[in-house]
Order: C-alpha cells, then sequence, then structure tokens
C-alpha cells in the first residue's frame, strides 16, 4: 500500500497532518502539494515551517502545463462556481504523480468533521479495489473550528496568519472566494491585484460576478458576506478524480481574446 496525503496548504488540510504524524512518519506515507503557480507569496514560507515542525517533507507535485497555458491556450476556465481549474491544475497532476508509485493506494484528505456527508459521496464515487480514500479529520472528530486550535498550538504561524488576513489561503485569484475576500488581494496585494485585472482582460471575462476593477465601488454598495461559498474540490473534490483525460487538448478557435 502506498500512502499518500494530499496536503493543499489550507488550515484543514494542514490540522490533518498534524492529526496523523505519527502515522505518517511510521508508514513513510508521501505528503505531497499541488502547485498551481498562483498561490500567495507566502505559501513557500508555510510550507517549509510546517515542514520543520512535523519532520518530514512535503513534496511538490511538477507542473505538466503553467497556469497561464491552462488558462489561455488551453481552453482553461475561472467561473464562480465551477472546478475546472482546480480538476486540470491540482486533481490531474496529482493523478499523474500517483501514478508513478505501485498500486494499491492510500489516499488521505482533509475534509473535515463536518463534512462526512460530502466524504461518503465522494467515497461512492471514487473508492476503487486499488485505492482507498481516508480522511484523518472526520475519523478524528475534528472540525473546521478544531482545525484552527491545532494549526495554532502545532506553531504554524504563517498559516494562520494568512487566514486572519486573508481568510483564505489558495490560489489568489480563486473564482469560488468571497467578493469580500477579492477585495482583500487589492488592499493587500497590488502587484497580484495587477495580474489578475490583466488576466481577466485578455481572457475577456471576469473571474468573479464582478469584475475585479470594478469590485471596490461595488462592495460600498451592497453586503456580500452571506453570498455562498462553493467548494473548490481542490483536494476530493465533488466530481470524479478517475478520468481518462484531465487535460484535452486546447479545441480550434478557443480562447479568441476579447470573447466572452
Amino acid at each position: 500500500m502506498t500512502t499518500f496525503y494530499d496536503f493543499s496548504g489550507g488550515m484543514e488540510s494542514a490540522a490533518a497532518l498534524v492529526v496523523d504524524r505519527d502515522r505518517i512518519q511510521a508508514l513513510g506515507a508521501v505528503v505531497r502539494f499541488a502547485d498551481t503557480g498562483k498561490q500567495f507569496p507566502e505559501m513557500a514560507a508555510s510550507i517549509a515551517q510546517i515542514e520543520g515542525v512535523l519532520g518530514f517533507p512535503i513534496v511538490t507535485v511538477p507542473r505538466r502545463i503553467t497556469f497561464d497555458e491552462y488558462l489561455f491556450d488551453r481552453g482553461g476556465m475561472l467561473r464562480k462556481g465551477m472546478n475546472d481549474c482546480s480538476r486540470r491544475m491540482k486533481r490531474g497532476n496529482l493523478k499523474r504523480h500517483a501514478d508513478t508509485f505501485p498500486k494499491p493506494w492510500e489516499i488521505n484528505l482533509g475534509f473535515n468533521a463536518d463534512e462526512d456527508d460530502r466524504a461518503e459521496a465522494f467515497t461512492a464515487r471514487n473508492e476503487r479495489s486499488w485505492c482507498h480514500w481516508r480522511f484523518p479529520l472526520i475519523e478524528a472528530d475534528v472540525t473546521r473550528e478544531k482545525s484552527w486550535d491545532i494549526c495554532r498550538r502545532a506553531g504554524f504561524s504563517i498559516l494562520v496568519g494568512m487566514y486572519e488576513k486573508m481568510g483564505r489561503f489558495d490560489c489568489f485569484w480563486c473564482p469560488n472566494q468571497r467578493p469580500s475576500q477579492a477585495l482583500k488581494v487589492i488592499q493587500h496585494y497590488p502587484e497580484l491585484a495587477g495580474e489578475w485585472r490583466a488576466a481577466e482582460e485578455r481572457k475577456g471575462h471576469s473571474f468573479l460576478s464582478i469584475p475585479l476593477k470594478l469590485l471596490p465601488a461595488e462592495l460600498k454598495r451592497r453586503e456580500d458576506e452571506k453570498a455562498p461559498l462553493f467548494a473548490c474540490a481542490c483536494f476530493g473534490g465533488d466530481e470524479d478524480v478517475f478520468e481518462d483525460d484531465l487535460l484535452p487538448a486546447a479545441p480550434r478557435g478557443a480562447d479568441t481574446p476579447g470573447q466572452p
């Protein structure tokens, strides 16, 4: 059995590593991170800090294509409620990485104790005779709130600090973030916001429901804190994992600049 722990860089997947630290070391499990290249700049230091605290490495899974190639050359999409970027820039890379190891596999995901229904549905779609899915936080009855306490006690100060500042710690232009979280990108990371605005202009449509350049004025006129959040589906997700082709060739004529 080859054992994997899929680490997103976020709070719950980090808490899962703490909960299962002894098991990871005893099994020689592979802890891995799928880097899209569009993470916040603190991600590298946070991973190094977590590695130092826990005493085992976190493998960065190689990218097959850059995010720009995905978005502009291969018909990639960034739209609220869609998980195409997670499927092709994260889960596709993780699947191909796993294929370099012998089967059977056990893959551990950071679903929390309030997500047992989601985990059950995911397992029903993706359990195979050669691939077992496991959820350490659900087994340990760790909720999202408890995961914060675990990470604080562990000393993951960079990770906790990012959640306190941004409310999340994934790709900076994630289309499934709240508009108020995107506003924090503008406030704290103007260079990333500039890259985001340029990408929207090149792609021909906004990634959120509101174009980033209009976001500050729009949020002055309305309350968005109760806007629904969509599951990013980066590690686990709400779709089938085992698909024949997670990286189709770019369709002919796709991504004409200025077209939605």
